[in-house]
């Protein structure tokens, strides 16, 4: 393999790391039992007074 095959598999590898990231980050902040936090959270700053 030369320097190319080795940039190409180093850029394929990147874009699914990238990706699996991206939907796990999504599926995170989706997940049912996480709305609570995310409610909690989101009236944090409504509370400052």
């Amino acid at each position: 393999m030369n320097i190319q095959a080795y940039f190409h598999d180093a850029q394929i590898l990147s874009l699914v790391s990238v990706c699996i990231t991206f939907t796990g980050i999504v599926v995170y902040a989706l997940w049912p039992s996480q709305q609570s936090t995310f409610d909690h959270m989101s009236h944090l700053p409504l509370n400052e007074d």
